[in-house]
This record gives C-alpha cells, sequence and structure tokens, in this order.
C-alpha cells in the first residue's frame, strides 16, 4: 500500500496548490490562473485514480486517458465512476481546454474532488 499512500499524497498536494490557484484567480478575476487551477486538480485526480487502481490490485497504471477511464470503470464503484467522470468534464475539458468554467462552478468542482480523493483514501481501510 506504499504506492497507493504515495499517490494520494501527490493527490493532496495537488489538489491544495488547484485550491490555492483558485483562490488567486478570483481574488483577481483572472482565467489564466482559474485555468491553472483546472490543470492542478486535474492532475489531482489522476493521481488520486492511481492510488485507486493500485489499491485494486492493478500493477500497470494506464498511460491514457483512454486507458485510464476504462480502468476506472472496470475497477470503481458506480459513484466513484460518476465522480470521475465529472471531474473530468469539468476541470479538464471545461476548465482546462474549453475555458468555459467559471468561478461558481469551480468551487463546487473542487468539492467533488475533495470528495473523490477522500472516498479512494476510505478503501481498505477498517
Amino acid at each position: 500500500m506504499a504506492e497507493a499512500r504515495r499517490h494520494l499524497e501527490e493527490a493532496e498536494k495537488l489538489f491544495q496548490k488547484a485550491f490555492e490557484e483558485f483562490e488567486v484567480a478570483r481574488e483577481k478575476n483572472d482565467s489564466t490562473h482559474l485555468r491553472d487551477a483546472c490543470a492542478k486538480g486535474w492532475l489531482s485526480a489522476v493521481e488520486a485514480t492511481n492510488a485507486l487502481l493500485v489499491k485494486r490490485g492493478v500493477r500497470e497504471l494506464p498511460r491514457s486517458e483512454r486507458g485510464r477511464r476504462y480502468m476506472v470503470f472496470k475497477h470503481a464503484d458506480r459513484e466513484l465512476r460518476r465522480l470521475y467522470l465529472a471531474i473530468r468534464d469539468s476541470l479538464h475539458i471545461q476548465g482546462y481546454y474549453d475555458r468555459t468554467l467559471n468561478f461558481d462552478e469551480m468551487s463546487e468542482y473542487l468539492n467533488d474532488l475533495r470528495v473523490y480523493i477522500q472516498k479512494i483514501k476510505e478503501i481498505g481501510e477498517t
């Protein structure tokens, strides 16, 4: 479980950086900082997903989004799958690529990311 813990620690660091970047973006009303926050948030989700897969016994982590999506659908429960897809759509697609995410929505999606990480942390804990 050391590998899963390492991925979760990285996910939490990236989450914190995403949150800090979001605060700067909101304070400055700056869409570039908002985009950076989305990127860091998505990377946090990827690390959390890696932890999930390691906890589920996956030995070789996917190297592409297509592979990651497949593995999430194979190894995650319905709630985690939905959170993963919501985070991917909001932070990665809408926020980073399309730049259509606004500040109010970002707050909600960061909260979804926090829940996603927490739920993965709880897997395998007694």
